[in-house]
Order: C-alpha cells, then structure tokens, then sequence
C-alpha cells in the first residue's frame, strides 16, 4: 500500500490525529496555536503538542517545548505504537495509519472546521496598530509606576525605559471594567532595522499578561537601548551595537538593568525580550542585523531558560540549525545532526552543551540569574527583601 504524503497533508489535521490520541485541547493557552495536552490517569502531565496553522491544512504543523517539530507525516511517525495498526515496517504501517484517515469507511466523519470553531481555535489576524489608542510614558511615570512597583523597578528604570514603552488600550471597549479598558503597559514589537510596530507584548494590572492580537512574533520582538535615555545619547549604529542581551520578558530586560547598570558598561548595548520561548529568525534576523555584536542569553534559568541557550548557540554558531532534544525525568537527550548525546538536567547550560557538542563560538555569551531565582525579574525582587 502506497500513500501520497501530499495528498495526506491536504485531507488530515493533526488536531483529529490527537484527539484520537486522547490529548485534550488547553483554552487557557490561546487559540491561535492551540495547545493539546496528554496527561496520565493522575493528570500529570506527558506531553503538550503546539499546532501551528490549525485551519490551513497543508501548511499545518506541530511543535513541542522539548524541540520536536513537523508536520503531519513527521508527527505520525513519532507516534506509531499508538496506533492499533502493524505493518511489514514502520512505512508500511504509516501508510496503513495514513489510509485510515483519509478512507474513513468505517469510521464517523470527523468535521474539522465543526471542532475548530466549536473550541475557538482561530487562524491568527494581521496586526492592526489602528486599533489601538496609544499614550507616551515618558509623561506619565506615575501611571508607569503603578506597574512598576509591583515588579521591584525604580523610577529610574521607568525613565531610561520610558522611550521604549507605550500605554495602550483596544478603541471603542464598552465594557469599562474589562482589563482592556484600562491602559496597559505595551512593549512595542518590530522587526529589526525597521521602526512599523508589528505588535505588543502587554503587561497589566494584577499580573494582567499577553500579546496584541496579530502580534509578529515569528520575527518582530521588543528591544530598546536604555543607555541612550539614561545618558541621552544617540543610539548605536547597527555595526557599532557589541552586544544585544535576549530576555523572555521585558520586565526581566529591566530588572537586569536595574541590578547592573551601576557596576556594568552597557554603552553599544541592547535590551531584547522575545515574550517567552523565541523563533528562530527572532534570533538569527536580530543578530543579522546586528552583525558586529555578540548575543547574550539572559533567559530563565530554568531548565527550558537554559535549552533556549542551547538553541541559540545552534543558530548562531554552528551549521546545523535544528536540534532536537527529549526531556526523560532528569536526563536530556539531544540530537544535533547525527550526533547524539545526553546531559543532566541539573547540568545543561551553554558551557556544557559546547563541550559536549565541540561547539567553541564566541557568539554567545550567558548572563543566567542568580540562584535561586528563576529570572532576572525575580532575582530583583529577592535582593530588595
């Protein structure tokens, strides 16, 4: 039995393939990327799976935390044994699987666009910056502050970062106690050596969190150069920038300011929070453009913060882009290329990667917080106790 791959792209949703499976799809993470989550008869947790494209089926795709990602054929293929289905060999017995789905004989029609709908799960909407009514900082710090304070960060800080931040709230919101009636803090998003806002990351009241809807997060992120408004110099030229440090949040770019500043030189430098785990031009097209500096991982450091540097020691250093890794309770099993290896999930950070990699590139280089806070956010907070 042959499929055409193709074609099973075009007629097969992974979103059916892992409802089959029994993963339930997770509202609270959003539905532009839905999230389907695999637990036990305990309700840990095994597996969460991102499902790129949810209503476009031939440029669906899949993506895990722990670095596998595919499409279809790819996420198929990880999960054979799930399937009450043998073959002569593992295509055999995709093809068999595959033609399960696309024949559906015996089987009652399962109406994708019905579930979509049904789950709110959504394609993703343009950025639409007119939307959104927009107030400097700069003149309104003791707004800022009130954001601030709860974070640990001076006013200080709210003046060297004012330049880089908005107040924004969605146009024509009834409701006056909705959490988007309110200004919010929104950190602008663009893409690399242009100055269009291509989103926000947003940051509100009691511990209020998200993105702008349409927000690029595939290449734009939020930067700024605090010492330009501190000092009230001009910015650095794109050749003479020597370093841009990578944050998940911007809070956590200026806590690491705020603890620094004083006893560091951070003149040519840059402050960047990609929002959480980032995408691969998030990092290769900054530092693109920025091609005179050295990229600095100050992401969590937690065990996810610190594959984050792994990553991007792969993007940035090395020919080979996708790596791969399996977290198995405390071991982590990596896959770059035909190299294969293990690291204690205690251990991994960029050092130890490099050395077991033969990866010696000085294009990264690591700022983690100190233990035992999580981020830089929290380290703040911990040393003003």
């Amino acid at each position: 039995m042959k499929i055409d791959y193709r074609e099973a792209r075009k007629s097969v949703s992974i979103v059916e393939v892992l409802l089959d499976l029994g993963y339930k799809y997770d509202k609270s993470k959003g539905g532009v990327s839905p999230n389907f989550v695999l637990r036990d008869e305990h309700g840990k947790e095994i597996d969460r799976v991102i499902v790129k494209n949810p209503k476009d089926l031939e440029n669906q795709g899949y993506w895990r935390r722990d670095g596998g990602k595919g499409d279809l054929i790819d996420f198929m293929r990880e999960n054979l044994s799930a399937f009450p289905v043998t073959g002569r060999n593992d295509v055999d017995t995709l093809n068999k699987v595959l033609a399960r789905y696309m024949g559906k004989e015996d089987q009652e029609t399962f109406n994708l666009d019905d579930y979509l709908d049904k789950a709110g799960i959504h394609e993703a909407k343009e950025f639409d910056l007119s939307k959104y009514e927009r107030l400097k900082t700069a003149e309104r710090l003791d707004h800022v502050m009130t954001f601030f304070n709860q974070r640990g960060l001076s006013r200080e800080t709210a003046e060297a970062f004012a330049p880089f931040i908005e107040l924004v709230r969605k146009k024509a919101v009834e409701d006056n106690a909705s959490p988007k009636s309110i200004y919010n803090l929104g950190f602008p998003y663009r893409i690399p050596g242009s100055e269009e806002i291509v989103g926000y990351e947003i940051r509100g009241y009691k511990g209020f969190k998200g993105k702008a809807e349409g927000t690029n997060s595939t290449s734009g992120l939020w930067m700024a150069g605090p010492e330009v408004a501190h000092r009230k110099e001009a910015g650095p030229l794109p050749y003479q920038t020597r370093k841009v440090y990578f944050f998940e949040s911007a809070f956590d770019a200026m806590a690491f300011w705020q603890m620094n500043h004083q006893r560091m030189d951070f003149s040519g430098c840059l402050f960047a929070s990609t929002g959480g785990s980032f995408s691969d031009q998030q990092i290769t097209e900054t530092m693109s453009y920025y091609h005179e500096a050295q990229a600095v991982d100050c992401f969590d450091n937690d065990l996810q913060g610190r594959l984050l540097g792994c990553r991007m020691v792969c993007l940035l250093e090395y020919k080979l882009k996708h790596l791969e890794f399996c977290i198995n309770d405390e071991i982590v099993h990596f896959q770059l290329g035909e190299k294969q290896f293990d690291i204690a999930s205690d251990l991994v950070d960029i050092e130890t990667f490099r050395a077991m990699t033969g990866i010696y590139g000085n294009r990264v280089l690591q700022e983690k917080s100190p233990e035992p806070s999580k981020d830089w956010n929290e380290a703040l907070n911990i040393g003003t106790r």
